[in-house]
């Protein structure tokens, strides 16, 4: 078993709950836990429903640690991110229908603005690699503007461009602040992940108006 199947495992028998009562009081079919213990691998929801009708915590599955009692241990347990989007350099697509993703949320550990509202990526191909963020990855992140007064060197961030015809596309991006423009940046070993996106410093929003910064990425998920 890995660590986490054998945390929920000691959980319960802590509580004296047996894995087909555990089962049964998520709403689950009688041998689901036993089938997890296993090592099927169940959707972060039904992990979250498991813990909560059986009155373990995702903190305690997944990062080994007491069951939150303080407000300030509550602000920093596990939660879900959906996900609302996929990040794809080159995927151009209709704002009203966007490409597919993945319909159930992803855990996170509140770090970095804990107080702000959470959303996932999904990220497709290598175009930030460099920063240790891969293909199939989800990227967490909060809104931009609610987070930072400007553009800030060195953040993460996701993207939006907007061209004729009313295609947008979603990319995540490292940015880089100049004297004269706000560069992002993609940080790819790929030599097809290269491309700049130039900010200039202006008066005339009308030259920039296309390119927009709207989530600033504070964590990441990787599925094993």
């Amino acid at each position: 078993m890995t660590d986490w199947r054998d945390r929920l495992k000691r959980a319960l028998d802590a509580r004296e709950i047996d894995m087909k009562r555990a089962s049964l009081s998520a709403g689950l079919n009688a041998a689901a836990v036993q089938q997890i213990i296993k090592g099927n691998d169940p959707k972060a929801s039904t992990l979250q429903q498991l813990a909560r009708s059986n009155g373990l915590s995702l903190d305690e599955i997944l990062l080994d640690r007491p069951h939150s009692s303080t407000a300030e241990q509550v602000r920093n347990d596990v939660r879900l991110a959906p996900v609302v989007g996929t990040v794809a350099a080159g995927l151009w697509f209709l704002p009203d229908a966007p490409p597919q993703v993945e319909p159930e949320p992803v855990p996170y550990v509140p770090c970095r603005h804990p107080d702000l509202a959470q959303t996932a990526y999904k990220v497709v191909g290598s175009s930030m690699n460099k920063r240790n963020v891969h293909d199939g990855d989800f990227v967490v992140t909060v809104p931009y503007w609610e987070a930072r007064m400007a553009p800030v060197a060195g953040d993460i961030a996701v993207v939006q461009r907007s061209r004729d015809g009313g295609l947008v596309e979603l990319t995540i991006k490292e940015i880089e602040v100049t004297r004269e423009s706000v560069r992002l940046v993609p940080r790819s070993t790929e030599p097809e992940y290269q491309d700049v996106i130039i900010i200039p410093r202006t008066i005339r929003p009308e030259l920039y108006e296309d390119v927009t910064i709207i989530g600033l990425v504070v964590g990441k998920f990787s599925t094993l």
